[in-house]
């Protein structure tokens, strides 16, 4: 009995090292934040760009004194999880606002070298007040391609459609998917009434976004016709979510500065979830199932995908509305990474097809990016600093190109 047990013990003890053996190996042949920031700042040099290699907190910090209307940003995503204000407002019902702050600045992403100032408005999205001042003809939803991640509100997506002679609000919100879309038009749908509704879907993260945001009772409540929150009305809880979650954030950055930019808690966390995956065999199990069997790496919920899409040309109808599905191809398609990366990207990529034909299926209009980006040679001019990320400006005006033929006057 004694050998038996032992002999279970190693066993165990072997598979577990695997385990860990495969876990750090593939993380060490992934690409981490900072090679890309290197790759960025490589290829800036070439072109005597120089790049600002500051933290996003750095930046914030130095950027806060000269401007005290600047605020942190929230966004209803995964990217909050750890958020003490947004982990007891889910778990006491309380009113999550979708994005914010409320009419301030915010600081824009890094992926062109150069960090600059967003606005958000009077709801907390990425607009200038005044484009309610005008006759809304288009609504852009999704995550930070819509949102136009890099970019002021002249160079995204809404920005270019609006100089084209269609207003248009952008409503996308980074890290999100498209039951928090669904939930923006249900809540606004009535206010803006826009001649036409973009849904901007990115093959790069929406599924997975959808596998977090599905377990959140009060997002999937949104399936549930003419569900909502009367949230247009409740600004003063929306406001003082903001103003905490805007307090709980700041002292993180300011945390971070003291203890020499280590967030203690963020490593902890990681660490915690690094060792949850390591447990549960993440790796092996995944290796056997995607490499070995072909089978899927993460669990796609299609089913639950294709009945909130939907649902949103549903939304539209009510309102007269031209609904539109844009396909946005992932950058990972066009620049060479190591073979470990984005395996769960890459997953989704293989499901373009089934995609596409279930929303053609259901009368929905389509537009495919990939049709024009697979056919350019000089894809690099397209995206910041010609390399992986969000599109540069002149991306988001071709996208705004493609897109304007389709909609509705």
């Amino acid at each position: 009995m004694k050998k038996i047990a032992i002999f279970i013990f190693y066993i165990i003890l072997s598979i577990y090292s695997l385990e860990a053996l495969l876990f750090f190996f593939l993380e060490a042949k992934t690409l981490t934040r900072e090679d890309l920031t290197n790759k960025r700042v490589e290829l800036t040099k070439k072109k005597g760009i120089k790049f600002d290699t500051r933290t996003p907190d750095q930046a914030f910090l130095a950027l806060k004194e000269t401007n005290k209307d600047l605020e942190p940003k929230f966004y209803y995503s995964p990217i909050f999880r750890f958020s003490k204000i947004f982990i007891d407002a889910r778990k006491n019902n309380k009113i999550i606002p979708f994005r914010g702050p409320i009419n301030s600045k915010t600081l824009s992403c890094n992926d062109k070298g150069k960090y600059h100032l967003d606005v958000s408005d009077k709801f907390g999205f990425k607009n200038s007040n005044t484009i309610y001042e005008k006759n809304i003809n288009t609504v852009v939803l999704g995550d930070s391609h819509a949102q136009g991640n890099c970019q002021n509100i002249e160079n995204d997506i809404p920005g270019h459609l609006t100089r084209k002679g269609f207003p248009t609000v952008n409503f996308g919100v980074v890290g999100t998917s498209v039951l928090v879309a669904l939930g923006i038009m249900r809540e606004f749908g009535e206010t803006v009434s826009p001649k036409n509704f973009i849904y901007l879907y990115s093959e790069e993260n929406d599924l997975v976004g959808l596998n977090w945001s599905k377990k959140d009772e009060h997002l999937m409540n949104y399936i549930t016709d003419e569900y909502n929150i009367n949230y247009l009305n409740r600004y003063d809880e929306i406001k003082n979510f903001l103003r905490l979650t805007s307090s709980e954030s700041l002292s993180y950055i300011k945390s971070d500065k003291e203890n020499k930019n280590t967030n203690l808690k963020g490593i902890l966390e990681t660490l915690k979830e690094n060792f949850i995956d390591i447990l549960e065999l993440k790796k092996i199990k995944s290796t056997i199932i995607y490499r070995i069997f072909n089978k899927e790496y993460i669990k796609t919920d299609l089913d639950l995908f294709f009945l909130v899409v939907k649902k949103m040309d549903q939304e539209a109808k009510k309102y007269n509305s031209n609904f539109i599905f844009v396909y946005v191809p992932s950058s990972f398609r066009y620049f060479p990474t190591f073979p470990h990366d984005a395996l769960e990207t890459k997953q989704q990529i293989k499901l373009k097809s089934v995609i596409l034909k279930e929303i053609r299926k259901m009368n929905i209009s389509v537009i495919d990016l990939t049709n024009f980006f697979d056919s350019v040679q000089d894809i690099e001019q397209y995206y910041n600093v010609g390399y992986l990320g969000h599109f540069n400006s002149e991306g988001y005006k071709k996208v705004s190109e493609i897109i304007s033929v389709r909609l509705k006057k």
